[in-house]
């Protein structure tokens, strides 16, 4: 935004084999001063679309529990959880934060 960069967002192969080929690891992050603007949901449709086109089955995240915000996102474009990771993140401090893991099927 007027050449700052105050995004980013991606997708990469979980792993390049035959089992796993399908499946594609989603990354976004916006700087704090730029939410709420429709930038995040932006990213996130764009890579979905990516990866629709790459021919992936499947789109996977990590996000810390404590962000409901980023949650309602994902789960606005069709992410469901599948699971919980209690120890997902240690931060600085040494506390743990727990990470919700999500998925969406491109395939549906």
């Amino acid at each position: 935004m007027e050449g700052k960069l105050i995004g980013s967002a991606g997708i990469d192969m979980i792993r390049d084999r035959d089992k796993t080929r399908h499946r594609a690891e989603f990354g976004i992050t916006v700087m704090k001063d730029y939410w709420e603007l429709g930038i995040g949901n932006e990213l996130t449709a764009m890579c979905i679309e990516a990866a629709k086109e790459a021919g992936y089955l499947q789109l996977e995240l990590d996000v810390v529990a404590d962000n409901e915000a980023a949650q309602n996102l994902y789960k606005k474009h069709g992410f469901i959880e599948y699971g919980r990771n209690p120890r997902g993140f240690k931060t600085r401090e040494g506390k743990w934060q727990e990470l919700v893991l999500m998925r969406l099927e491109l395939d549906n």
